[in-house]
């Protein structure tokens, strides 16, 4: 059975897109410098150009977000899978675990298939959209930060049964509608003053 994923090809895609990220990081940098070191003259000509980098910068960092997502599913399946067989012992090795270990690996075998053939469709997906920009790029290697965490949900309060005695709370009136303004009775706009 042929690989579906080269894994080499993979993290040389990444690096380089993690290399091309590095490098727009650092010509907003320098641009955020020149227009503070310029900012009575010709720095505020450089704040739109910067903005567009920073946003473009963007872009390419959620590129790879959506890279590292797909390794962070690979790596959830490994936990699964070694939490599943548990410690090996070697002295004591039998068949029958061999076995087990091999059937439990079935249906990971699937959904690791599945998830390779998503990074395969990511990995092409971003070479038509920056290889002839990132191609000629070292790459450069960075540890994969830890998987973000979800933050949980906020408990509900608790709902006290109404009419219980005790505390009461006013009935709240409904608000009242914003009154009607008609067009001629705005102000004239103002002009600024340059």
């Amino acid at each position: 059975m042929a690989q579906i994923l080269d894994l080499q090809e993979w993290d040389e895609c990444l690096g380089k897109m993690i290399r091309y990220h590095s490098n727009i990081s650092m010509e907003i940098r320098d641009l955020i410098l020149k227009i503070k070191a310029e900012v009575n003259t010709t720095g505020q000509d450089l704040v739109p150009n910067a903005e567009d980098r920073s946003n473009y910068g963007k872009v390419v960092k959620e590129s790879i977000r959506g890279m590292w997502g797909l390794e962070y599913e690979i790596e959830d399946i490994q936990v699964e899978f070694a939490k599943s067989i548990g410690k090996i012992d070697l002295a004591n090795l039998t068949d029958d675990f061999v076995e087990d270990v091999m059937l439990q690996s079935k249906p990971l075998q699937s959904i690791l298939h599945a998830i390779r053939k998503r990074q395969r469709a990511k990995m092409e997906e971003i070479k038509k959209e920056y290889w002839e920009r990132v191609k000629e790029l070292d790459p450069l290697k960075v540890s994969r930060p830890p998987k973000p965490v979800e933050p949980a949900a906020p408990a509900e309060p608790e709902k006290k049964p109404e009419g219980v005695e005790g505390e009461k709370k006013p009935e709240e009136a409904p608000a009242a509608p914003a009154p009607a303004v008609e067009a001629s009775a705005a102000p004239a706009p103002v002009q600024a003053a340059a």
